[in-house]
């Protein structure tokens, strides 16, 4: 098959067989363009309703699979009534748009812009407005795909036939790829069409829903057979005559599969778009070459039925039916589950670290007194953020401290008092002791206080604030981060201890004024008592200054000076603090903005985990639901239970969440800090790596933990899990039987169309040839199984066309039914649909009625869906028979059995007569016998004799009238007053005198 695939939706349907499409893609591989997998996709509908980029319904597993605007067409035109009025400017549509006057009617009733309705022409003028391109939109997907440098491209058309858009375009989207793309093995195209609901949802049927179907499929049906000819919308308007096999085969399928499923429509596009990854998908490492030739119609005789006795096509036998199932073991979803749950963990452990031995990682905080912790002086001390800190006593930058410049400030003037003091001892006067260390304190005190003296400092470093504030934030910044990094703490503990810090200081900064006002008192105190002090200082005499008592003296005044000086200097630092403390608040304040900020991050992503969980592995599989596409064949609460056993444990985890740090830490580089952190990874980044990380973390925890093969949750095969379950063969033949009858075909066939035998029919063909695949992954292992696993299906499989393929994938078997060379008269719905065609086109505005239903013409020149029944015959060839009557064609003759009967009146090549006996020896017996191969030849005979000019002229024209009038007459006399043919008569006279004029 062809490595290339454009995948086309019309209307919604279409949409909704893209999308599911793309969902499956995306769960089997986490990637809508995975590699290897080339396929393009063109949507095209009237309305945009799943057109719109946050649509909700495109989202699968927390993702969008939506389609780029590339790949969308909204054939949306509010000014077709423009159009109408200047038909002359649109060639691509003047041949084909029917009455004006109708389509003042239509587009009356429409308000705002215009959209299929149920009307297949409405649908079509859409389209038509847009022909060109979309023929650009598809050459152009088509090049990407190519770019591969494969050439050949299969096209799979997708579509309901009931609505206005995508019944209305399907016949023009076939013919313009074809037009586009003339060879038919390069470029296959494939049909897939959703026949109409016999009983559709309430307010689905407005009026067309079952007709469309029917008058979409009879176009469809004469297009393969090459009796419709549509106009080229991308060009002038002209037939497009030259077109060879539009289609190589189309798909029909319902609601319903043949042996009884039943699903809702919402759930077909899941059934279609799972086929459609076999076709695609599946195929590439899988022999799969009889699917390709029943798809061209080459695995029988694929020729269509015929008008009896010519080799005329009139039925198509290029459709398809088709049922597929899997049965898998979902192991991407069940390693997910598992790797979420792991993310969770790691998520809550960076954000709480609330450890339980129970529950693992707990989505809460621990309680913890964080006041009592961050105001304890060893932790104030540590981050520089103690008294003497923030008071410049002790140093906050690196360079502060060095060379010993700077010492506390009791400290300080302790040294310098003493220092002071034994200089003035040792080289002055006693009686110049007190007034030479008061002068020289003083002047430390103005002028020398850490080189500018104690006011002068200050009011330099507060130039300084903001680097000392960054410096404190930084020390602080830096353990917290360590903490986080190494697991000591969550970010949410380091958030609210930040928090705690910026209490601290708020309350502490409300007290420097008290602090202020306490030393105050303290300095005035201090300063009384040197006074009192100098006072005693001047009594000293000679006698007390020889007892000791000026050296006693002078070290009491020493001690007090020293005292008041640093109480002054306090005074300035307080005040200091008072300026410094704001500008540390708002660093570390901001500091709590960014860890707020990975918190609420992480909190983000923690919901994003949650929900990634509670959409994985949530089945209740109790029973097998055979209505489910993919039978998901595990068991739910053993994922779960192996789950929480993996993530319950505490080395494990501990383990796991290191290595989600450490890789959350490596994307940092050298600055470690939770502004960077912030900057550096977003919610995707954190989302990516945790995913990743976890996703690695799952495989080697359940690798190293799960010994048991029995409770394996990755890397196991289905064959294992089916011989697990299925030990038994009559368990296993239950359950193979209704996986098997949930395959078959979502199409149900007419058993007596199928066995009918007509002219016109190949008795030597066989039709709705099926054929059965199963697709089994190799198991060496379990031979015996494989094998009697085997011998079960073909016991199920009630087709004698079955095989074996070998799967790539351990973990699934794939089941497809296909079933081909049908004409469209053997579907069982075909007969319901007419009759509701027929109701249409007979009912009020028949007119209308076939414009809005067929998108050329109105239909009646299209070849019959069905062989003709005898009432159909019968009103088909009566006026030929009036005619044929009057025109001296039919006359009695007698037959082999030597009795009269009415025949053709036909001569061979040597004018002797030849008679063609029509199987009755009256007009009315004839009707009821003939046989469609000699009606037939009256219809050619009548319709040569009429092709005579003199027919029409006077008196002929009005003589031969009068003959038919008086036959028509004559029979109606004859017949009994029950039979329905004597007021049919009068009709098919009317019909035969149209014929004879030209009219008919």
């Amino acid at each position: 098959m062809n490595p290339n695939h454009m995948i086309l939706g019309l209307g919604g349907t279409g949409g909704k067989i893209i999308r599911a499409v793309r969902k499956t893609i995306f769960q089997e591989f986490r990637n809508v363009s995975p590699k290897d997998v080339n396929v393009g996709y063109l949507y095209v509908d009237s309305s945009d309703e799943l057109m719109r980029l946050d649509d909700p319904t495109w989202k699968i597993l927390g993702q969008s699979v939506q389609l780029g605007p590339n790949s969308q067409l909204h054939i949306r035109c509010a000014n077709l009534s423009s159009i109408l009025e200047n038909l002359t400017n649109y060639p691509g549509i003047r041949p084909w748009i029917g009455d004006r006057g109708i389509w003042n009617d239509i587009l009356g009733g429409i308000v705002g812009d215009a959209i299929g309705g149920q009307k297949r022409r409405l649908g079509r003028f859409l389209f038509a407005n847009h022909a060109t391109e979309f023929c650009d939109r598809l050459t152009s997907q088509v090049r990407e795909l190519q770019s591969g440098g494969e050439t050949g491209v299969t096209f799979h058309v997708c579509t309901g036939l009931a609505g206005g858009t995508g019944s209305g375009t399907i016949v023009d989207t076939l013919c313009q790829i074809r037009r586009l793309f003339p060879d038919s093995l390069q470029y296959r195209i494939i049909g897939y069409l959703l026949l109409p609901e016999e009983h559709p949802k309430p307010n689905w049927n407005t009026g067309n829903y079952h007709a469309n179907g029917y008058a979409a499929l009879a176009e469809l049906n004469a297009l393969s057979v090459g009796k419709f000819v549509p106009c080229n919308l991308a060009g002038d308007g002209s037939k497009m005559t030259g077109l060879q096999t539009p289609f190589n085969g189309a798909y029909l399928f319902t609601t319903h599969n043949e042996n009884g499923l039943a699903l809702g429509v919402d759930d077909i596009p899941n059934v279609v778009a799972d086929f459609l990854y076999q076709k695609i998908v599946t195929v590439r490492k899988v022999n799969w070459a009889s699917l390709a030739r029943q798809e061209n119609a080459e695995n029988g005789d694929g020729n269509p039925e015929t008008i009896p006795g010519t080799n005329v096509g009139v039925r198509s036998k290029r459709w398809l039916a088709f049922g597929v199932k899997r049965i898998a073991v979902p192991e991407e979803e069940i390693a997910e589950y598992l790797a979420y749950q792991f993310a969770l963990q790691a998520a809550l452990q960076l954000r709480y670290n609330n450890w339980s031995e129970t529950e693992g990682y707990l989505p809460n905080a621990k309680n913890v007194d964080l006041m009592s912790y961050v105001s304890a002086p060893e932790q104030l001390e540590r981050w520089l953020l103690s008294d003497e800190h923030l008071i410049l006593s002790a140093p906050v930058l690196e360079a502060d401290g060095t060379q010993g410049r700077w010492q506390p400030i009791g400290r300080y003037w302790m040294t310098v008092t003493g220092a002071f003091k034994q200089e003035i001892e040792e080289r002055e006067d006693g009686a110049k002791w007190l007034d030479s260390l008061k002068g020289r304190l003083e002047l430390r005190f103005s002028d020398q206080y850490r080189g500018h003296g104690v006011k002068a400092f200050y009011q330099t470093v507060s130039a300084s604030a903001r680097e000392r504030a960054r410096e404190v934030r930084q020390k602080l910044e830096r353990e917290l981060f360590g903490n986080w990094r190494d697991g000591v703490r969550s970010v949410h503990e380091i958030s609210a201890l930040v928090g705690a810090v910026i209490s601290y200081l708020r309350s502490r900064f409300e007290r420097f004024d008290d602090d202020v006002a306490k030393a105050k008192p303290q300095e005035e105190a201090l300063a009384k008592k040197l006074k009192e002090q100098e006072k005693e200082w001047v009594k000293v005499g000679v006698i007390s200054d020889m007892l000791g008592k000026r050296k006693r003296l002078f070290d009491t005044c020493a001690l007090t000076l020293q005292d008041l000086y640093a109480c002054r200097t306090r005074i300035e630092g307080w005040q200091f603090a008072k300026k410094f403390t704001p500008v540390l608040l708002e660093e570390i304040t901001q500091l709590k903005a960014e860890l707020d900020r990975s918190s609420a991050m992480i909190a983000e992503a923690v919901k994003n985990f949650e929900e990634q969980i509670a959409e994985r592995c949530g089945d209740d599989n109790s029973k097998v639901d055979y209505r489910q596409q993919i039978i998901r064949f595990y068991d739910p609460e053993l994922v779960r239970s192996v789950t929480r056993r993996l993530t319950k444990d505490a080395r494990e985890q501990l383990t796991q969440t290191q290595r989600v740090r450490s890789a959350l830490v490596a994307l940092l580089g050298d600055k470690l800090d939770f502004r960077t952190f912030n900057e550096r990874i977003n919610k995707t980044t954190f989302l990516d790596v945790l995913e990743n990380q976890c996703m690695e973390n799952a495989k080697i925890s359940h690798n190293n933990l799960i010994e048991s093969s029995k409770e394996k949750l990755i890397g196991v095969s289905i064959i294992d899990k089916l011989r697990d379950r299925y030990g038994d063969r009559q368990a296993l033949r239950l359950f193979i039987d209704g996986i098997v009858k949930a395959a078959g075909n979502y199409l149900i066939y007419s058993p007596d169309e199928i066995k009918r035998s007509a002219p016109g029919i190949n008795s030597g063909a066989q039709i709705c040839v099926s054929s059965f695949t199963v697709i089994l992954p190799k198991a060496p292992e379990a031979e015996d199984f494989v094998k009697m696993l085997r011998e079960v299906f073909w016991e199920c499989v009630q087709t004698t066309a079955r095989e074996f393929l070998d799967g790539s994938r351990s973990n699934e078997i794939i089941l497809t039914s296909v079933t081909n060379l049908f004409p469209l008269r053997v579907v069982q719905l075909l007969s319901f649909l007419r009759a509701r065609y027929l109701e249409r086109v007979n009912g009020p505005n028949p007119a209308r009625a076939r414009m809005e239903l067929h998108i050329e013409e109105d239909g009646q020149a299209l070849p019959s869906l069905f062989l003709p029944s005898r009432g159909e015959l019968q009103e088909r060839i009566a006026p030929y028979l009036l005619l044929g009557s009057v025109l001296g064609l039919i006359a009695g003759r007698e037959n082999e059995q030597g009795t009269q009967e009415l025949a053709i009146l036909t001569k061979d090549e040597y004018g002797f007569e030849t008679p063609v006996f029509l199987e009755g020896t009256t007009i009315p017996e004839t009707l009821a016998n003939v046989p469609e191969t000699k009606a037939l030849t009256l219809e050619e005979a009548v319709g040569k004799q009429l092709a005579d000019p003199e027919l029409r002229r006077e008196p002929k024209r009005t003589d031969l009238t009068q003959k038919v009038v008086s036959l028509v007459n004559e029979l109606a006399r004859q017949l009994p007053p029950t039979d329905p043919r004597g007021k049919s008569f009068p009709e098919w006279g009317r019909r035969a005198v149209k014929l004879l004029r030209g009219e008919g």
